[in-house]
């Protein structure tokens, strides 16, 4: 029982840490100018319809931003 219960501890902290570290999401809006450098992580776009999406990217000075955006999956197939 103490292991599980230190387990348990120990990620909690471990995704506190986490936490602190990722940047905040910000919600993309139509004509928003975007300082996109290197993309560090994209999406995953297997469904079909839309849905929220984020993709995180560094800017031009290297400071990482993480965005959120509504996008049509790519696994449709013949749906219209």
């Amino acid at each position: 029982m103490k292991r599980l219960f230190a387990a348990a501890c120990l990620f909690t902290s471990c995704a506190a840490l986490a936490a602190q570290d990722a940047p905040p999401v910000q919600d993309y809006h139509y004509g928003q100018k975007l300082d996109i450098k290197r993309v560090v992580q994209q999406p995953d776009l297997g469904f079909c319809g839309i849905r929220e999406v984020e993709m995180t990217y560094e800017d031009s000075a290297g400071q990482r931003h993480t965005l959120r955006y509504p996008v049509w999956g790519q696994e449709c197939g013949n749906e219209n």
